[in-house]
């Protein structure tokens, strides 16, 4: 394995280049910046790049959607690690402005190619098999994926279902059906996205306790005697998004809620009281304590057992498996039908909570930062510090899962801005309101 930095933010264009209706173009030394995005939470990775143009391409070549761009970037000549290389469709170009005479600027945006083949299809097909499997199918049958970008994370889900695909675009019905699917504790928090090693389809609890793939330190930058690795992992900048947001947790029901499901064929109504536990116990995840604070409301009200906080409603099946109707005319259809008293209101609630504690760090280049890859943050204790205490900030530092990844190469300088979210923390215990807190809010005046 080869890797040697001389400055942090450096790096390599081993290739750059456009594929045209005319032929192959070496854009190396007439692009302005490159960004480079990829999500957990959308299904493609995408980018853009700014063109200083003089050769007059736009002219020659008429951009309209059946140009390609071949990317392949590294951190140094004899890098073997944390290089990046795919191909890209680009959809438009904006932004097209004369610098001056014979020299224009403009943006041209790409995305992966399956994103674009997805939306010239739809989908409407039955399936009676899992989720995984239907995704899989899908990803071959309709999309056609080519073999390098098969090479991510996949896991099986629970379950075989009987759907019809209702008239989707491919990538729209992946997505649906991720929402849907459900691991071996019958809980909704799978994945579908494409990061610098392929597509994925795995859950949370799975991303959430892999290994870290790097320790970031937040601190004082290139001291005497630091090293190459040293280096690479101190965060320029680092800023919390969000860390708590009582409001936003209450109603989208990540404290508590309840579903209510109706079976129009039964004519039974059915309801599921749900607290925070009830979805953050049923995951793995990668730090000791949950990210929950429990407070009483002025009636007494633990808010994990305030279940009218939210209510999701739906047509549900589950009440059938007590039908001797059902049992006689149609029992197959029992273990086939979609748990949707398992996945509505939960799947919410446990993006929410992901989402719930967020931080932004400014990064030097670096393309093994990508979405669904693992890190732990060390941030340095604010104030003064007490005797004995830790060199860590423990309502911040610990183990978090990348979610969104852009990587900003410039002229003479690669950088990585990545949002890391936790479901949980390395606080001792979990924090809860006090007594004294509901008398101060009601007695005050």
């Amino acid at each position: 394995m080869s890797f040697s930095v001389n400055k942090s933010t450096q790096f390599r264009i081993n290739e750059l280049v456009l594929v045209t209706k005319g032929g192959r173009i070496d854009i190396s030394a007439i692009y302005g910046e490159i960004n480079l995005f990829d999500s957990l939470f959308l299904p493609t990775m995408s980018g853009n790049i700014l063109i200083n143009d003089s050769l007059g391409l736009s002219d020659k070549f008429l951009f309209d959607g059946s140009e390609v761009i071949l990317i392949d970037i590294a951190k140094d000549e004899n890098s073997d690690i944390a290089n990046y290389k795919k191909s890209f469709r680009i959809y438009k170009q904006t932004e097209r402005k004369p610098i001056k005479p014979g020299n224009e600027s403009y943006i041209l945006h790409f995305v992966s190619d399956e994103l674009i083949y997805s939306d010239q299809q739809r989908i409407n097909q039955g399936y009676e098999t899992t989720y995984t499997k239907i995704i899989e199918r899908i990803l071959l049958d309709y999309l056609k994926v080519p073999t390098n970008q098969l090479k991510g994370l996949y896991e099986p889900s629970i379950g075989i279902r009987e759907i019809v695909i209702p008239n989707l675009r491919p990538l729209e019905a992946i997505e649906w059906c991720a929402k849907r699917a459900v691991d071996y504790k019958s809980s909704p928090n799978f994945m579908f996205y494409q990061n610098v090693i392929g597509y994925n389809f795995a859950t949370l609890s799975t991303l959430l306790t892999q290994p870290s793939i790097l320790t970031i330190k937040y601190g004082t930058k290139n001291l005497p005697g630091s090293n190459d690795i040293n280096e690479i992992s101190g965060a320029r900048h680092i800023e919390t998004i969000s860390q708590n947001d009582n409001i936003e947790r209450t109603r989208s029901g990540v404290n508590s809620g309840k579903f209510i499901g109706f079976d129009p064929i039964t004519r039974t109504i059915a309801t599921k009281n749900i607290s925070y536990g009830d979805h953050y116990y049923l995951m793995k995840h990668g730090n000791q304590t949950p990210n929950f604070y429990g407070n009483q409301s002025r009636d007494g009200t633990l808010n994990s057992k305030a279940f009218n906080s939210r209510k999701s409603v739906a047509m549900f099946s589950a009440a059938r498996q007590f039908s001797n109707y059902v049992k006689t005319k149609d029992s197959a259809s029992l273990s086939k039908e979609n748990d949707v008293e398992n996945w509505l209101f939960q799947r919410k609630a446990i993006i929410k909570n992901l989402m719930s504690k967020r931080l932004k760090v400014v990064m030097p280049g670096n393309f093994q930062l990508s979405s669904g890859f693992n890190v732990y943050v060390r941030m340095p204790p604010i104030g003064e510090k007490e005797k004995n205490s830790i060199e860590e900030d423990r309502t911040l530092s610990g183990k978090y899962l990348i979610v969104a990844t852009r990587h900003i190469i410039g002229y003479d300088k690669h950088e990585t801005i990545i949002e890391v979210a936790s479901t949980s923390s390395t606080n001792d215990f979990i924090v809860s309101g006090t007594s004294q807190q509901t008398d101060e809010a009601l007695t005050y005046t």
